[in-house]
């Protein structure tokens, strides 16, 4: 190839070429002497972070560690929940091929009324008259189990109040959790509240509220106000709230 002649028809291009070359040369000079020290030292620190993440930072011995901590950890959970879940007596849960449910109910409350008042008679407790409970308007079998649940829960109490010296209990009010048959269904949580009212002296409130905890199986007490009796300075009138726990598993992460 004759380099003159190619030269001679090409000598724009090659000085296009080439002046761009030495401008990319001049730029690459400029940004290395400005930033290249910064880029060098960033890619090798990050370099040296890949490395340590393709470390094992964990032995076998830290994760028997782990997990020896997560299995006393789940048997403190399941310890503490079995505490806190009421537990219904034998005679206050639904069976099979004992009656329907509803007669059942009335059976255990008739059963509850009479032994209550035999106690109450004998201690010069009152007690409202059918133990202040609603008729039971339902035969959905899950409300009655609550109903029933609440009638243990509220026989436990009446009897520690009668042991303790009450005078009289002027109201007896059970709820049941408003979730039950709603819509968006039970949480982790259920509460059955049993509301009472009584009224004594301050020696018999103190025993009755020191009853509740008594024992091995203590009542819950959601909330309780004692104050001086409307128009007598020596009794207490005391309202107190009681609740019956279930706990439910809730399902996992997207399961219907």
């Amino acid at each position: 190839m004759d380099l003159e002649n190619y030269w001679q028809e090409n000598k724009n291009f090659v000085l296009s070429v080439a002046g761009g070359a030495l401008v990319f040369l001049i730029g690459f000079l400029v940004l290395d002497s400005s930033y290249g020290a910064d880029l060098r030292g960033s890619a090798a620190r990050l370099n040296r972070e890949q490395q340590k993440l393709r470390q094992s930072y964990y032995t076998n011995a830290d994760l028997g560690r782990v997990e020896e901590e997560h299995a006393a950890l789940t048997a403190a959970l399941d310890q503490l929940a079995g505490a806190a879940a009421f537990q219904p007596r034998e005679g206050f849960q639904l069976r099979d091929g004992a009656g329907s449910p509803s007669n059942q109910y009335f059976g255990r409350v008739d059963r509850v009324q009479r032994e209550l008042e035999l106690l109450a008679g004998r201690a010069r407790c009152v007690l409202p008259d059918g133990l202040g409970l609603e008729p039971l308007k339902t035969n959905d079998v899950e409300v009655i189990g609550r109903q029933l649940e609440a009638l243990d829960l509220l026989d436990r109490a009446l009897r520690r109040a009668i042991e303790a010296g009450v005078d009289r209990v002027s109201r007896v009010e059970v709820q049941l959790d408003p979730s039950l048959g709603g819509r968006s269904g039970l949480g982790r949580v259920e509460r059955t509240r049993v509301q009472l009212r009584m009224v004594a002296d301050p020696p018999a409130i103190t025993a009755f509220l020191h009853a509740t905890q008594r024992g091995a199986t203590p009542l819950v007490v959601d909330s309780y106000d004692a104050r001086a009796a409307s128009g007598r300075e020596d009794e207490v009138a005391l309202d107190i709230t009681l609740v019956a726990v279930r706990l439910h598993e809730l399902a996992e992460e997207g399961e219907e």
